[in-house]
C-alpha cells in the first residue's frame, strides 16, 4: 500500500488549546498523515486526536534567546524527520520551516492566525517590531502557499508582498449544542486575558449593569483584573472561571444571555480579526455584543446577530440595555444566529484547506 504524504504543522504555544489546528490537522487525516508540534506550557496531558501531537521542552520561555531556541530546535528536528510538507504557523515558527523545507526541497505552507507585526505587543515595542518586520520581509516574498484567517488580512499580505493568501476561517465544527442550563441571565466573555480586549471597560461597566459576568480564559492581565473588580466593588458580580477544557464551554455558552467580543482597535491585528469567539458565540444561538471592525460587518450585513459597541464601558452598558429591553431585537438576533451557524461551519473552511493543499502535494 502507498503510503499517505505527511505533513508536520509547527505551532509555538501548547497543542492542547489549540482548537484551529486541532481542527486543522484533524481535516488533514483524510488525506495525509499527521503530526502537530508544539511546546509544553502546562502539566496537563494532550487527549487522544486522531493524528500524532508532539511537545517540547525548551530551556527559555520567553523573549528572543526562546525563539532562537524554539526555531534552531525545530530546524534540526525536521532535518532528521521523514516529510513532504510543512505547515508553519505564524511568523514566530517560519525560519525554522522555510530552511528545512528549503535544504530538503519539500513544500511549505505558511499559516498567518493573526497580522503577526500589528499585535499591540509590538506595536508598543518599536525596536522588537523593526526585528520582526525585517523577519516578515525576508521570507513572506518567497512563499508560495499561504492561508490565514480573514479577507481583510490575506488583502494586506497580498498587497504588500505579492503573495496569495487563502482564506480559512476559525468556524466551529458543526455539532449538536447542548441545552441550556437554567439560571439567572449572565454575560460571557471566553478567550485571552490581554491587554486590548476590552475587559478594563467591560469590568469597569459591571457597575451600571444588573447582571453577572462569566468571563472563562487566562491571560497577563487576570490578576489586574480581578483587582479592578475587587476595587470597583463588583466582584461578586463577575466570575474568572481560568482556562477551561473546550468539551466545558459549549454549556456555558449556550447557557449565557449575551457574548462579549470588544476588542480595542490597537493596531491592524486587532483591528482586521475574526475571532474564534464571534463563531462560537454564533453557534451557540448567542446574541454578542461585537465591535465594528471590518470582518464582523461584513458578516453582520450577511447575518446580523450582534450589536454595536466599542471597548468603552458605557457603550458597553448601552449595548446591554438594548439587548434586555428589546426583547423583540433579541429574539431576532438569537434567529439569524442560528441561520448563520448552517454556513460559518468548519467543513465549508475545510474544503479550502483541502483544496489547498491538493494543488501542492
Amino acid at each position: 500500500m502507498e503510503s499517505k504524504p505527511r505533513i508536520i504543522a509547527t505551532v509555538i504555544n501548547d497543542v492542547i488549546y489549540d482548537q484551529r489546528m486541532i481542527r486543522i490537522c484533524t481535516s488533514f487525516t483524510k488525506k495525509y498523515d499527521v503530526e502537530l508540534w508544539g511546546r509544553v506550557k502546562s502539566s496537563e496531558k494532550t487527549k487522544s486526536q486522531p493524528f500524532t501531537q508532539r511537545r517540547f521542552k525548551f530551556w527559555m520561555s520567553t523573549g528572543p534567546l526562546f525563539y532562537l531556541e524554539y526555531n534552531v530546535f525545530v530546524f534540526w528536528a525536521l532535518l532528521f524527520t521523514k516529510f513532504d510538507v510543512v505547515h508553519a504557523v505564524d511568523l514566530d515558527t517560519l525560519p525554522a520551516a522555510f530552511l528545512a523545507t528549503k535544504l530538503k526541497g519539500k513544500k511549505l505552507v505558511y499559516d498567518s492566525h493573526e497580522y503577526f507585526t500589528e499585535v499591540p505587543e509590538l506595536i508598543s515595542r518599536p525596536a522588537k517590531r523593526k526585528v520582526w518586520l525585517a523577519i516578515e520581509r525576508f521570507f513572506l516574498p518567497k512563499l508560495t502557499t499561504a492561508i490565514t484567517v480573514g479577507s481583510k488580512i490575506a488583502h494586506e499580505y497580498q498587497a504588500k508582498y505579492g503573495v496569495k493568501f487563502h482564506v480559512v476561517r476559525n468556524c466551529p465544527i458543526q455539532k449538536p449544542m447542548p441545552l441550556p442550563i437554567p439560571g439567572k441571565p449572565y454575560l460571557l466573555y471566553q478567550g485571552a486575558l490581554n491587554k486590548g480586549r476590552g475587559l478594563e471597560a467591560l469590568v469597569a461597566a459591571m457597575s451600571e449593569i444588573d447582571m453577572h459576568l462569566k468571563i472563562a480564559g487566562s491571560g497577563d492581565i487576570e490578576e489586574e483584573l480581578k483587582a479592578q473588580a475587587a476595587d470597583l466593588g463588583v466582584l461578586d458580580k463577575v466570575s474568572f472561571l481560568g482556562m477551561l477544557d473546550p468539551a466545558d464551554l459549549p454549556p456555558l455558552t449556550v447557557s449565557a444571555f449575551a457574548g462579549i467580543n470588544v476588542s480595542e482597535n490597537l493596531g491592524l491585528s486587532y483591528y482586521y480579526s475574526l475571532n474564534n469567539k464571534y463563531f462560537d458565540y454564533v453557534h451557540a444561538g448567542l446574541p454578542a455584543i461585537t465591535n465594528p471592525f471590518p470582518e464582523y460587518m461584513a458578516l453582520e450585513e450577511k447575518y446580523p446577530c450582534s450589536v454595536y459597541a466599542t471597548s468603552a464601558s458605557q457603550e458597553i452598558v448601552k449595548a446591554v440595555n438594548l439587548l434586555l429591553n428589546d426583547k423583540e431585537l433579541y429574539q431576532k438576533l438569537k434567529k439569524n444566529c442560528l441561520l448563520a451557524a448552517r454556513d460559518l461551519v468548519w467543513s465549508n473552511e475545510e474544503k479550502t484547506l483541502l483544496t489547498v493543499y491538493e494543488e501542492i502535494v
